[in-house]
């Protein structure tokens, strides 16, 4: 089976995610700690690296308290 992915939405994620951290002044650590997951985990997102799942998005958004259109951007959403 092969695996579906959209590099440039990965990016823009990746792109988002970090701005969102920074913007909160946040380490990676802190906000894995937070999301529950691991750091690796959100520096392979913030580098477009990481297809992730879409659990993992919700857990970065409520650690950030943030809503789905500052994660992908207008583009991608109705």
């Amino acid at each position: 089976m092969k695996k579906l992915r959209n590099l440039e939405l990965m990016a823009t994620l990746g792109e988002n995610l970090k701005n969102l951290r920074l913007a909160r002044n946040l380490s990676q650590e802190y906000l894995a700690e937070d999301a529950k997951i691991s750091q690796t985990s959100v520096a392979r997102i913030e580098r477009g690296k990481l297809n992730t799942s879409i659990s993992t998005v919700y857990a970065l958004m409520k650690a950030l308290q943030a809503e789905p259109n500052e994660f992908f951007g207008t583009d991608y959403l109705p």
